[in-house]
């Protein structure tokens, strides 16, 4: 029992030892934005409240293993912290409206006499709502008087088993379609890093693909933005079908690769197919953010044909004979808390179910065929959830298995789900359009709107005069500080665009006012400018033009060149880009400015070079570094050459290693500058392996 406030602050994670409780809940919560806090603040006092002790320790030991890593790690911790909150709150509100339930048990405490919540208030409005959708289906139906409310509140209490069946069910089809699979095949092939970076950034890329090829949504939110593709690759080509043969086994269901028999031991090589490419899906095509990976699965093409694949394989878990069984299996044992009461409304709904045999009195006894209820008629209950509108009849199931590689069945019945609802979508659209044609309709909200406007591009290419957004929406994506068109992904706001530029100049202008982090922000800067236009390489290189001709530009750089001025290391980083483009024959700029980068670059680097080699404070070697792989890493993720950026990173990292053996500096001190994911990606693409990166065997691994 924790006794104090001071003993429940310096409370250890169970599981992480080294990381506190508050700590890691405070760094989460100063990592987010102002809008964001009040979501998690609420959501932790919703855990706090309907909690159990056991489940506050897991769910906390989630945040301590997550809060202090990336932003994707944070954002899923987020994620994961409101939607659990928000699960325990819908909990709540079933109890405090449900009859004879004691509203002791509703959020205001035992004493309260406020009333329902609002969030309870809206529960019986969606009551209602389903009341009033029901009456015209039940008529035809049963041809009988019922009883709505009570018919509606036993269908509302099937659809929410439902739904929270069909989250867990999704995660674990999403698990053993994408997660597992890919996590294998980076250990098979003895990649670790990227192997434990699966669950970190390669998740978003899964999920973009899953969100843009099926519409499916998953528990999980993926950040679309997310440009590391760090546990990315075509998986399914670097596996055997053997490898799918196992991850499609019922008894493997949402199993993680280490938990598969079949993958002990040492026979594990049989399951590997071919060498793939770590931030290739599928082979060849590397996309600059996860959402414009989910943009290739619906383009047509070869690249949406082999990313079907994918689809399919996780559209398996959800063939209708399975599905059938395992959700009704599952919420009529009432195995977990939030299954409660499934069985007691099916028997409601059955009273009024027009299929209805007289010598089948219980609906148990309806389903099954046998006295002992262990033969299950999948058929009758499909029948059954396509009557209260969970399942919707649709053809297609022996495409599903085709698309995921096994053997075709004949479909014995109507489909369900996932295939069926991709191609009602389809041509539900179809009939829309037909429906709107020469009205003017916002493409984004899909609503008639009388203030939609063209877009206005910075380089168009091609015909733009149909790329609109109505009022509303457009207020929306500026809110979300996206950059680029939503139809043609080519930049937006060309005054906006041009005054960066001026700011960006302006700050370099005045570096000798700065302090050493205030310069190298700079590069910060520009790095997020690369991360919002990745994919668009002739957008960066206009920038990048506009910047080195401008004259305050060039009047700092030979200033700073000239005199040697520490500032201009201190901004290395957009020197070596800038350099990089130009020796790589992107940046077209007269040759006299790219001599004037080519000596910056020699004004920065060699005076820390060599026998005479000038020794400096640890931090400045580890910030060199960072700011030299920084713009390889924004050229490397782009799609850009990476040919001088890349010998820049060496150059630097050997500049440390020369630093560290003749003026013996504190291998920790350097360390505390740099980024570690960062140095860890170069060790392939840069340096040629773990073993060839001297900076990492000597910073890091203490060589001499």
């Amino acid at each position: 029992m924790i006794s104090s406030n001071a003993e429940a602050t310096s409370q250890k994670d169970a599981i992480h030892k080294d990381k506190t409780i508050s700590t890691s809940c405070t760094h989460l919560w100063e990592s987010i934005g102002a809008k964001k806090k009040m979501h998690l603040t609420y959501a932790m006092e919703m855990i706090r409240d309907f909690e159990t002790p056991s489940g506050i320790v897991a769910k906390l030991s989630e945040v301590c293993d997550r809060a202090h890593r990336c932003m994707s790690a944070k954002n899923q911790a987020f994620v994961m912290v409101v939607t659990h909150g928000y699960n325990l709150s819908q909990a709540n509100i079933t109890k405090e409206t449900s009859p004879g339930v004691s509203t002791a048990q509703s959020p205001a405490g035992p004493d309260s006499t406020a009333g329902p919540t609002v969030a309870a208030l809206q529960y019986r409005e969606s009551e209602k709502l389903i009341e009033e959708t029901l009456k015209a289906h039940l008529s035809a139906t049963s041809g009988n008087s019922v009883g709505v409310g009570e018919f509606s509140g036993a269908l509302s209490r099937v659809y929410e088993c439902v739904e929270c069946f069909l989250d867990s069910h999704k995660e674990k089809a999403f698990q053993s379609a994408f997660i597992e699979p890919a996590r294998f095949y980076f250990d098979l092939v003895g990649d670790s890093h990227q192997r434990d970076h699966v669950n970190i950034h390669g998740i978003n890329w899964y999920l973009a693909l899953l969100h843009g090829g099926l519409g499916i949504q998953l528990p999980l939110l993926s950040a679309y933005s997310d440009g590391d593709n760090i546990g990315v690759c075509d998986f399914w080509k670097g596996l055997s079908d053997n490898a799918w043969k196992e991850f499609a086994k019922e008894a493997n269901f949402g199993k993680a690769f280490e938990g598969i028999k079949a993958f002990e031991g040492n026979n594990r090589q049989k399951f590997k197919g071919r060498n793939v490419t770590v931030g290739e899906l599928p082979q060849g095509l590397r996309s600059a953010k996860a959402m414009l990976l989910g943009n290739s699965s619906t383009n047509n093409g070869r690249h949406a044909k082999a990313l079907a694949l994918y689809l399919g394989r996780y559209a398996y878990f959800f063939r209708r004979d399975w599905l059938t069984r395992r959700m009704f299996e599952n919420l009529n044992s009432e195995s977990l808390p939030e299954y409660i009461g499934f069985r007691k409304a099916c028997e409601v709904l059955y009273a009024s179910y027009p299929l209805r045999e007289a010598n089948k009195e219980s609906f148990i006894e309806f389903v099954y065929a046998d006295e002992y209820f262990t033969e299950l008629d999948e058929t009758r209950v499909g029948e059954f959830f396509e009557w209260i509108l969970v399942f919707r009849g649709s053809a297609g199931w022996a495409m599903v298995e085709n698309a995921a590689g096994l053997p075709t069945q004949e479909p014995t019945s109507p489909g369900v789900g996932v295939w069926g609802s991709v191609q009602r979508k389809s041509s539900l659209l179809g009939v829309f359009h037909e429906q709107v044609e020469g009205r003017e309709t916002c493409p984004i909200c899909m609503e008639e709107k009388d203030d939609i406007e063209k877009l206005d591009h910075w380089m168009p290419q091609g015909d733009v005069s149909e790329h609109k957004m109505c009022g509303a929406c457009k207020a929306e994506w500026e809110k979300q500080e996206k950059m680029e068109c939503p139809f043609c992904r080519e930049l937006l706001h060309a005054d906006e665009m041009s005054a960066f530029i001026k700011d960006a100049v302006a700050a370099i202008n005045h570096q000798d006012q700065m302090s050493p982090d205030e310069a190298a922000a700079i590069m910060e800067q520009w790095q997020m400018i690369e991360m919002m236009l990745q994919g668009q390489q002739k957008a960066i290189v206009r920038i990048a033009k506009l910047v080195v001709e401008h004259k305050d530009f060039v009047a700092s750089i030979v200033k700073g060149t000239s005199g040697k001025c520490r500032w201009l290391r201190d901004m290395a980083g957009v020197v070596f880009r800038l350099d990089s483009m130009y020796k790589d024959g992107e940046l077209k700029v007269p040759a006299s400015k790219g001599k004037m980068l080519a000596d910056a670059v020699e004004a920065m680097m060699t005076p820390i070079e060599g026998s005479n080699a000038a020794k400096l404070d640890p931090h400045f070697y580890g910030a060199l570094y960072t700011q030299a792989v920084t713009p390889w890493l924004c050229a490397w993720r782009g799609g850009a050459s990476t040919k001088t950026a890349a010998e820049h990173v060496r150059r630097a990292g050997r500049v440390i290693v020369h630093g560290v053996r003749k003026h013996k500096i504190d291998r920790k001190a350097i360390q505390q500058r740099l980024v570690e994911d960062y140095v860890q990606l170069a060790h392939e693409p840069v340096w040629g392996g773990q073993q060839e990166d001297v900076l990492y065997q000597t910073v890091y691994k203490g060589k001499k």
